[in-house]
Order: structure tokens, then C-alpha cells, then sequence
């Protein structure tokens, strides 16, 4: 009977963890959806601004500061779908040279440090952003925005990428190259 409650267990926690791993999946999917309507859309408010440069109008100072807070969220909602489908960059040369084992060994270490730095970004990150929202810091820009909806990009995107880096290593585990 025993045999049968852990092995009931064990299939109940792959069961839990691949239901896990489609629901971040499909979030990592839906924030690089958003990230990519972001980039069209800084790059079509660009294309209105020089156009309309161009043709004698005044320059809208709201366009560059958009663009930049776009192109930050772009990073951290597009980085975590990257690192889940190991599109992200990779030293060919020196990790085709290292045998199966090897790159087993660096892929589980690389997971821990990855996922290590990723959760105190995501920790230090909320605490930032919670602080800036209790306090109602704005940026001193044209348009002023909440410095917490600029931060809220970090844990956001530092959260779902260490989760990636746990299911890497989880991975890892199981003798699955990336």
C-alpha cells in the first residue's frame, strides 16, 4: 500500500507540475504578445512623428518618453518567453564543446545563478515598487507618470523568468538538454 501512496503522489506532483508549467507558459506567451504590440506600437507613433516632422508639424514630446517606457517593458515582458523556449543568447562555440554530462552540470548551475538573481530582483523590485506607490513618486518628466508603473516591470518580468529558471532545473534534473 505504501508503494502505491508514494507512487500515486509522485504522479499527482508531475501532474501539478506540468499544470503549472502550461499555465507559464501561456503567460510568458500572452505577456511576449503584449511586449510585441508594444513595439508595434512605439514604432508606428514614430513613423506619425518623423512624418510628421517632416511635413512642418511640432514635435510631440509625449512620443519619446513613451517609446522609452515601452521599450522597458518590452525587455521584461519579451525575456521570460525567450528563456522558455531557449531563444535567448548562448556561447555556441563553448557549450557544443562540452560533452552530455558537462553541459547537464552548467545548464543546472547556470538555473540556480539565473534563478538566484532573478528572485532578489523580483523581491527587491515589489518592495520598490510598494514603497513608490505608498509614497506617490512621479517622474520628473512631461508627463509625469507613477514611478511604480515604470518599476512594476522588474518584478514582473524578474518573477516569471525565475520561474523559468526552476523549471529549467527541474529539467536539468530529469537529464534534458536545452
Amino acid at each position: 500500500w505504501l508503494h502505491l501512496f508514494f507512487y500515486r503522489s509522485k504522479k499527482n506532483l508531475y501532474s501539478t507540475f506540468a499544470k503549472l508549467s502550461h499555465f507559464f507558459s501561456r503567460l510568458n506567451l500572452y505577456c511576449a504578445i503584449l511586449g510585441a504590440a508594444l513595439l508595434f506600437f512605439i514604432a508606428t507613433i514614430i513613423c506619425f512623428e518623423v512624418t510628421g516632422r517632416a511635413l512642418g508639424a511640432s514635435s510631440r514630446l509625449w512620443v519619446l518618453e513613451t517609446s522609452e517606457y515601452s521599450l522597458l517593458y518590452i525587455t521584461f515582458l519579451g525575456t521570460p518567453y525567450l528563456l522558455e523556449k531557449n531563444m535567448h543568447v548562448v556561447i555556441d562555440i563553448v557549450y557544443t564543446s562540452f560533452t552530455n554530462a558537462w553541459r547537464l552540470i552548467f545548464q543546472a548551475l547556470n538555473s540556480v545563478i539565473g534563478f538566484l538573481v532573478c528572485a532578489v530582483l523580483a523581491i527587491v523590485g515589489v518592495i520598490v515598487v510598494v514603497e513608490q506607490y505608498g509614497l506617490g513618486v512621479r517622474e520628473i518628466t512631461v508627463m509625469r507618470p507613477y514611478s511604480w508603473w515604470l518599476t512594476a516591470a522588474l518584478p514582473l518580468g524578474a518573477g516569471l523568468m525565475a520561474i523559468q529558471f526552476i523549471e529549467q532545473f527541474i529539467r536539468t534534473l530529469k537529464g534534458k538538454a536545452l
